[in-house]
């Protein structure tokens, strides 16, 4: 029985549409919990977090979570690389949420650019779990998770696709022959993805999605497959507290 984590990452400020709305509706259709991730970015960190504070928040039932999800780039959009600024923006993107009273707990790197130097300023801070890691996926932008574990894990602090010391969970995004498990890519491609991790035993699936695409239809196709294997739905941080390495 796989526990199941939705993630959406909220990005729908630099967009022309949202569907917080209607992927509301599914969760209270089938009575299950999403997590949030709030994007903040270099070059409007404060866009979806007014959009989400004046629109969503309250829409939201309480039993979902919100996390962040942050883009490393400055304000003229270039990928940042040095370590201590990496972490002054990971504070600032906890501190934007903390002016809508949101404590977040889950992160995620925007392009799953998470880099070993991050994990320390996000266990500081108190980020429980990060959800990154894409093993094997043929996306390799800024980091190659080639080789990184499918089930959840605590990385180590020198090689993200290592299980180490490192206090926060590792919670990879379900990933199958080199595609990601994101709801954009439409039914074709989740529906083996899941198929995949269902037959391997998997113990945790977590799929991603976008708050600006149109992926209603996929998310409702994805739970009733794993609702007919007895998946039961959990936040990023609920995982951490219940999952047992």
């Amino acid at each position: 029985m796989p526990t199941v984590a939705i993630t959406l990452d909220c990005e729908a400020a630099d967009y022309p549409r949202c569907y917080t709305r209607e992927y509301i509706k599914v969760a209270e259709e089938f009575t299950i919990p999403f997590t949030w991730m709030i994007q903040v970015s270099g070059k409007d960190p404060m866009a979806n977090v007014q959009l989400y504070y004046r629109e969503y928040l309250h829409r939201i039932p309480s039993w979902h979570e919100f996390g962040l999800h942050l883009h490393f780039e400055d304000a003229q959009g270039r990928y940042v690389e040095d370590p201590r600024e990496r972490g002054e923006m990971i504070q600032t993107g906890k501190d934007l949420l903390k002016q809508i009273h949101l404590k977040p707990t889950a992160f995620r790197a925007g392009s799953y650019a998470l880099t070993p130097p991050d994990l320390k300023y996000l266990e500081d801070m108190g980020f429980l779990v990060d959800s990154s890691a894409i093993p094997d996926a043929e996306y390799r932008m800024f980091v190659d998770w080639d080789g990184a574990p499918t089930k959840p894990y605590h990385p180590s602090y020198q090689d993200l696709r290592k299980p180490g010391e490192a206090k926060i969970l590792m919670v990879p995004v379900a990933t199958a022959n080199g595609k990601i498990g994101y709801l954009d890519q439409g039914w074709e491609v989740v529906e083996p993805i899941l198929h995949h991790h269902l037959s391997q035993g998997t113990p945790v699936i977590c799929l991603g999605g976008y708050d600006y695409h149109d992926s209603v239809e996929t998310l409702r196709e994805a739970i009733l497959l794993l609702k007919k294997h007895n998946a039961r739905f959990a936040t990023l941080t609920q995982i951490v507290s219940e999952y047992t390495l």
